[in-house]
């Protein structure tokens, strides 16, 4: 009798530890957002947050159910860590939900941005890929500068047939004016990312906080077929865009490009803010 009590406790340990880590396995494999833009992203041992239009990256800690976001610095020579706590109330494949229990005064923190993790009482958080916001786009031209680094500085523009005018500038491996067209592969995952991104809701809500001068801007102007116009600048954008400036920028990777005759007249930005110069 007692053999079958200890079998079946370890039964229910390994059941409920299989569960965590699959659980865990959901949880950092999966781009989460809500409709408020509140977003989470992990990449190996970070998270890339944004809450309440503020975005870090810092170190984490998962266990059971316990979610902290933590960093780690250097203040008058002694090593300090700073660490905001969340409960896991709810996860599965589409869906997290996550309670800030945090103990610490926000005023307590010089690096971690608290007030803005501690805004609610819970976040509802949703699959990226299932917070869907259509993008009936004709056509999309982005702008990218150069940085204090090596950043390339070029333009692309893209129509909805596929065709693709690129302009290499600064640093842009191929330099010089090309055209080429999208496989209809290539502009079905073009889709899928417009699709994903929230840039409606990022054009009408998100304003950017941080003041960044060491970052390349970014422009996106979407013109679509009903008339209205999708436009952001930006130097430290949302991370929701993250995976559709990287298509762009490596946009010579996924089309064949052939030496344009004539230079293409990209559309400009008509924001101020961190406008690109052309």
């Amino acid at each position: 009798m007692k053999n079958l009590y200890l079998l079946l406790m370890l039964s229910v340990v390994i059941s409920v530890n299989a569960q965590s880590k699959a659980s865990n396995k959901i949880l950092t494999e999966t781009e989460w957002i809500n409709k408020d833009l509140d977003y989470i992203r992990f990449d190996n041992d970070a998270v890339i947050y944004n809450f309440d239009n503020t975005k870090q990256e810092v170190q984490f800690d998962l266990e059971n159910k316990n979610l902290s976001f933590k960093m780690n610095y250097r203040l008058a020579g002694d090593f300090k860590t700073e660490e905001f706590k969340f409960k896991i109330k709810e996860i599965n494949k589409n869906r997290l939900v996550i309670v800030p229990v945090n103990t610490q005064s926000n005023d307590s923190y010089n690096k971690l941005e608290a007030s803005a993790l501690a805004k609610e009482k819970q976040y509802v958080f949703y699959n990226r890929g299932k917070l869907l916001s259509k993008v009936n786009f004709k056509t999309l031209t982005f702008h990218s500068s150069t940085c204090f680094g090596t950043c390339p500085s070029m333009s692309v523009q893209i129509n909805i047939d596929g065709t693709v005018f690129y302009r290499g500038k600064n640093y842009a491996e191929p330099h010089g004016d090309f055209i080429g067209k999208l496989s209809k592969q290539e502009i079905y995952e073009l889709k899928k990312i417009l699709n994903r991104s929230q840039l409606s809701t990022i054009d009408k809500d998100w304003k950017q906080k941080s003041k960044r001068n060491d970052t390349p801007r970014y422009t996106y102007i979407v013109d679509l077929f009903d008339g209205e116009k999708i436009e952001i600048n930006t130097n430290d954008q949302h991370p929701v865009l993250d995976k559709l400036s990287d298509f762009l920028l490596n946009i010579d990777k996924k089309v064949e490009l052939e030496s344009a005759s004539e230079s293409h007249d990209f559309e400009k930005s008509k924001l101020s803010l961190y406008k690109i110069s052309q």
